[in-house]
């Protein structure tokens, strides 16, 4: 079992409340690395490298963060969560029941405290591009954990930028839960 975790700090706030007084050694790397794939591999093998590249470190990140995330833990000898992505960490098998739904793009908090950093200086995606990417979506899918503050001015800022009406929805940290504790001590 680990008693590090490195992963993204999308979920910073989830994440430690969830390891709120245990004894895990958490590392996080910016959000939105995803972006470039070059640089979320290189700072990942980076990290591992500079805190140890000994058996009690989880990869916290989800098996399509990168294309090859198994292949990479796997060559330093560690494990993945078993979720594709961080929104999946977060719903689990809901994800499937709400995909059915409505061609819907998800969020957490972290991701709307990230967006311009992911979207327009990581992307470069100015209004256009950003109105081309999620004009596909039928609605964009707010998951509240009731953690942060989800305040009304930045869910604003966020759909004047992607022109999709925004749902908030309260979710609980039960998978996420479940997920890390099946892996860390």
């Amino acid at each position: 079992m680990a008693n590090k975790l490195l992963c993204c700090e999308i979920l910073r706030t989830e994440i430690e409340q969830l390891l709120k007084g245990k004894n895990v050694e958490i590392h996080y790397l910016e959000a939105g690395l995803h972006a470039d794939l070059k640089k979320l591999e290189h700072s990942i093998k980076t990290t591992l490298e500079n805190i140890g590249n000994d058996k009690d470190v989880l990869l916290g990140f989800g098996t399509m963060c990168h294309p090859e995330m198994e292949l990479i833990a796997a060559n330093y000898g560690k494990n993945t969560l078993q979720a594709k992505n961080c929104i999946e960490m977060l719903l689990g098998d809901k994800l499937k029941e709400l995909d059915a739904q409505s061609r819907t793009f998800y969020i957490t908090s972290g991701w709307l405290e990230n967006w311009r950093k992911i979207f327009i200086e990581q992307l470069k995606w100015d209004s256009i591009d950003a109105r081309q990417n999620f004009g596909f979506y039928d609605r964009i899918l707010l998951l509240d954990t009731g953690l942060s503050p989800l305040e009304d001015e930045q869910i604003l800022e966020f759909f004047e930028y992607t022109q999709v009406p925004i749902e908030i929805m309260p979710i609980d940290l039960d998978n996420l839960r479940n997920l890390l504790f099946a892996n860390l001590d």
